[in-house]
């Protein structure tokens, strides 16, 4: 109850998803929503000479995509001066706009926590004229597709997260204490589990880098893929693989139930928590640190619930195990409410920070998203409650809806850290 009341106070001390507060020339319509039908908005200011630069302000440091800023002329020419330039959170192109008539300026950018953006608007050299014709990328359907790609990407990153470390914590901190790690059978089934994990992580990052590419304008502009994988977003995508990477190469000495191996593995398992955070809200926290500590708190833990769940029910099915299956399910169930209780805790406060008033949750994506991950958490536990409660004799469907409870707990959040928080 208390991490839910931490959800609805107000927060204060975060920077917002990247977006437009300031250009030159002005945006006449930088808080109009699009569609925009205010013939303001068409033709933008007029000015009398042209622009020698255009210049971008936003609300926190972005880095540009592709050539960052394209400015057509009414005749359709394009008039940058070469790639735009960043500085802190302003971005500037050098333009030769000697034509009379309206301009679109379009642009696109990605924030410090790895969120794309683009946008376009308009202005007018003396007299207005027909709008150009928009260039390829300035559509939405592309962004709307890179969206669900992303979002799918992520949730499969999720998912081999806690396939590959969570089967690993079933290891440490179930079997290792009942002395039932060198059970053959059970063994072969959990290190099916790992190699699914190495495989979901490996395959995750090509999503997620296509997906914000799309959400970009990749179609049309070779430059923007390169300049995606150069940004923030490629750091942390090459930090995962090596990650995903070096947990692949150590799974021959895990098999031999190496426990230093072992520790080394879940390490990887921590750092690849605080990894994730480079790429998330966690990031704009301040101060940072608290943001990244969470975030990984939030992950490993949600990681462990979900893994451990998996894990009980492959273990379940296992002939040799059956005389353990009630330490098993207690020992699981101990652990999995220590996990449970940090998922909360550590996504409450990742919420209080993110949300501005009570009022976000009904008005805003992220707000909704954050309500159906509570209703959809209350599912989970009443599923848990249930399975615990029945004990050994418990049927496996209880496990199995806890799980797929879970795994939507997965898509929701890799759902929110792909939407823009409130601003």
């Amino acid at each position: 109850m208390a991490a839910l009341f931490a959800v609805l106070a107000v927060p204060g001390g975060v920077r917002a998803h990247p977006r437009l507060v300031g250009s030159d020339p002005p945006d006449l319509c930088v808080e109009v929503p699009a569609p925009i039908a205010d013939p303001r908005c068409v033709t933008g200011v007029v000015v009398a000479a042209p622009p020698l630069v255009i210049r971008l302000t936003f609300n926190e440091p972005v880095q540009p995509i592709g050539r960052g800023v394209r400015v057509v002329a009414p005749s359709g020419r394009r008039v940058e001066r070469g790639p735009a330039g960043a500085s802190a959170r302003d971005v500037r192109v050098d333009v030769d706009a000697a034509e009379q008539g309206t301009y679109v300026v379009s642009w696109r950018v990605v924030s410090g926590d790895a969120q794309p953006e683009q946008g376009r608007f308009a202005f007018t050299v003396g007299r207005p004229t027909a709008t150009p014709a928009l260039l390829p990328g300035d559509g939405r359907t592309a962004s709307g597709s890179g969206f669900v790609l992303a979002v799918v990407g992520r949730a499969l990153h999720f998912l081999g997260y806690a396939l590959g470390f969570g089967s690993l914590a079933f290891r440490w901190f179930v079997l290792r204490p009942l002395g039932a790690s060198r059970v053959a059978a059970l063994d072969r089934a959990l290190w099916r589990l790992t190699r699914l994990g190495v495989v979901a992580l490996l395959l995750a990052e090509p999503l997620v880098v296509l997906g914000l590419g799309l959400r970009l304008g990749i179609v049309g502009d070779a430059d923007v893929l390169a300049d995606v994988l150069t940004s923030r977003v490629g750091l942390v995508t090459g930090q995962r693989l090596g990650i995903a990477l070096s947990l692949w190469a150590m799974l021959t000495a895990l098999e031999t139930g190496s426990r230093v191996t072992l520790k080394l593995a879940l390490a990887l398992g921590v750092a690849l928590a605080v990894i994730d955070g480079q790429a998330v809200h966690a990031v704009s926290v301040r101060p940072v640190a608290a943001g990244l500590v969470t975030n990984a708190l939030h992950v490993a833990a949600m990681g462990t619930w979900v893994g451990l769940v998996i894990a009980l029910l492959v273990a379940w099915r296992v002939a040799s195990v059956a005389t353990l299956r009630s330490a098993l399910a207690k020992r699981t169930g101990r652990v999995a409410t220590s996990a449970l209780l940090v998922s909360v805790g550590s996504g409450a406060l990742l919420s209080f920070q993110h949300l501005t008033g009570t009022g976000d949750l009904a008005a805003t994506a992220y707000g909704r998203v954050i309500v159906g991950k509570l209703a959809t958490l209350i599912v989970a536990l009443a599923l848990a409650m249930a399975a615990r409660g029945r004990g050994v004799g418990a049927s496996e469907r209880w496990w199995r809806g806890e799980l797929a409870a879970l795994v939507a707990l997965l898509i929701l959040a890799a759902a929110l850290v792909s939407l823009p928080p409130p601003t």
